[in-house]
């Protein structure tokens, strides 16, 4: 799998009880939806761009990686009502088995909030310097979160 434009992640979490996760019942024919971020983070919504990659983490765990597929925001009412469109690249099947993001990262990880972040964060840079930098990272992630043949999280994650 080519992580090459894996650039940014993104906390979210799902608003109300009726699922363990957020964007966890997807069209699986296109594998696309609306990525959503607060109103008044419309600027932050703008920052990747149309085919970079996002890690999309909750509670704890990674559950998705996601390509944008434009660079329009779409407005609707509501809190939540600046959305980008994206198409999944990788989901866990389901919470239980979804990497631990301090066991993807290597480190204790402090990323809170809504907005995208880019990966390379000092923290980030400091861990991963001797180990290939963000080319390491991705590498990572796609050698050991990912099984090619089964798209599914694999449970052997090390710690560095």
């Amino acid at each position: 799998m080519d992580l090459t434009e894996l650039k940014w992640t993104k906390n979210v979490n799902h608003q109300g009880d009726d699922k363990d996760w957020a964007y966890q019942n997807i069209d699986p024919d296109s594998n696309i939806f609306p990525l959503n971020w607060k109103k008044e983070q419309a600027k932050n919504a703008l920052k990747p761009e149309k085919s970079d990659l996002i890690l999309l983490r909750q509670r704890g765990k990674v559950t998705h990686i996601v390509k944008l597929l434009n660079n329009t925001l779409d407005e609707e009412p509501g809190e939540f009502g600046i959305s980008r469109l994206v198409q999944v690249v990788w989901i866990a099947d389901y919470p239980s088995v979804s990497p631990e993001q301090n066991m993807v990262f290597g480190y204790h990880v402090h990323l809170q909030g809504g907005r995208v972040m880019k990966l390379e964060t000092p923290t980030f840079n400091k861990h991963w310097e001797s180990q290939g930098g963000l080319v390491g990272f991705q590498n990572r992630v796609a050698s050991q979160c990912i099984n090619p043949k089964s798209k599914q999280p694999q449970p052997n994650w090390e710690s560095n």
